[in-house]
């Protein structure tokens, strides 16, 4: 009996030292805690979460851009203990000023997938010296810094004009807000457009996040207050048109704009006139981007509000109310045209070049390439059956194209097979020698 008493005495003892010696059990995660994010424009923008229990097996990131994004960015996190941070590199990766930005931390351990609450940052433009200041005028929000209270004032209220006319030719009301920035200098102004942009501009609308940029030395105040209005009649049309199938065609687009300045396309018709005589472009080929030199970009500009003044006179300002409906519901290009104005746009593009005695544009022909000749020498047939050396798509023999040589360098390559085959056969036969003789050894 003590023998027994002092086994299971041991045994409990290696049990207790068995389960010291094993290492504490992970903890495991239960939930997401406190979450962090802010941006500094740039430079970086920087996601923080805390991590209730300890790291899952996968954490991610989501990420969405715009105010109506289409798409989801996931970005891998690694986790450090009980707290995550994602930092995205906006030196490397450009953002947009004033973008919104929806995130959401996603957790997967196991089988079970846990989803955070979603969290928002708004991207602002907040480097030193920038201090912005704002006012609500009508529609829009205008922000400006040092002393460009008056301009920035005198811009909401141009903007109050312009979105009031549009909306009324568009039949369609503003989705929201517009924000206006107005920039100071140069280097504060191209900054907030990023890499890419041209030096020539002197204002860019973003219209998925409902933002316009001004730059008060970018011109005179002739120049600002038309571009003013052109750049928020871009939003304007971006609302009346949104759809998730497809843009309007650039021409469309930015004709509008140009015709709204002034409410006319008198000038653009100027431009076209002038152009006639060396071709006007075909709409399909300005549908979505505009050439870059000066001479293709502001025949396109022409063009669209050119092509906009007609069709208001033609069919009414109902027409364009007509299109943006059509567009809206999905429609192609083509089709909305049609919904607008009651005739296919094939009608309407042959109408708008008649009405400038200009010639339709036609589709160029496509080169028709030559079928491709290999020579072979002497396999390859007889050499009269090939091209001469003027011949498209001639191309010489690795040989120079004399059988003679060809015939040479085949006998070559033969005593030089025929060599490898008996140094084989050799050195296979005096392998196996030395293996039979290991064996009876």
């Amino acid at each position: 009996m003590k023998r027994i008493l002092a086994a299971c005495s041991i045994a409990a003892l290696l049990w207790v030292g068995v389960g010291l010696a094993l290492p504490a059990r992970a903890a495991a995660f239960s939930g997401f805690g406190t979450r962090t994010a802010s941006e500094q424009y740039g430079q970086a923008m920087t996601f923080t979460v805390s991590l209730s229990g300890g790291a899952p097996d996968r954490l991610e990131l989501l990420l969405q851009f715009g105010s109506d994004p289409d798409s989801t960015f996931v970005a891998p996190v690694a986790a450090s203990g009980t707290t995550a941070t994602y930092t995205w590199d906006a030196s490397a990766d450009y953002v947009t000023p004033n973008t919104p930005i929806t995130y959401q931390w996603r957790a997967t351990t196991g089988s079970s997938v846990t989803l955070s609450p979603p969290g928002s940052l708004l991207y602002a433009d907040n480097r030193p010296g920038l201090d912005w200041r704002s006012a609500r005028i009508g529609q829009a929000t205008v922000h400006w810094y040092g002393g460009a209270e008056a301009q920035a004032r005198r811009f909401g209220d141009l903007t109050s004009g312009a979105i009031t006319r549009a909306q009324q030719t568009l039949g369609h009301a503003l989705n929201g807000l517009i924000d206006i920035f107005v920039y100071d200098t140069k280097s504060d102004f191209f900054g907030a457009l990023g890499p890419g942009a041209r030096e020539w501009i002197g204002a860019a609308t973003f219209p998925d996040i409902r933002t316009v940029f001004m730059w008060l030395r970018g011109g005179g105040s002739d120049y600002l207050d038309t571009a003013l209005v052109h750049e928020v009649t871009h939003v304007v049309f971006y609302d009346a048109t949104l759809n998730p199938y497809h843009d309007p065609a650039r021409w469309l687009n930015e004709g509008f704009s140009v015709w709204s300045e002034q409410q006319n396309a008198d000038a653009a018709a100027q431009t076209v006139r002038s152009e006639v005589s060396n071709g006007l472009f075909s709409f399909d080929a300005i549908t979505g981007q505009f050439p870059i030199g000066s001479r293709g970009s502001s025949l396109s500009y022409a063009q669209g509000a050119t092509m906009v003044a007609m069709i208001i006179k033609t069919y009414g300002a109902q027409a364009m109310a007509g299109i943006a409906a059509a567009y809206r519901s999905g429609a192609t290009d083509a089709e909305a045209l049609q919904a607008g104005t009651g005739v296919s746009a094939d009608q309407l593009y042959a109408a708008y070049f008649r009405s400038f005695g200009a010639s339709e544009p036609q589709p160029v022909a496509a080169a028709t390439l030559g079928p491709s000749v290999v020579q072979t020498g002497a396999q390859g047939g007889s050499s009269s059956s090939a091209p001469s050396s003027g011949a498209a798509g001639a191309s010489p023999s690795p040989s120079g194209g004399s059988p003679a040589a060809d015939a040479a360098a085949n006998a070559v390559l033969g005593y030089v097979a025929l060599g490898v085959l008996v140094l084989t056969v050799v050195l296979g036969a005096f392998w196996y020698r030395r293996r039979v003789g290991r064996a009876n050894g």
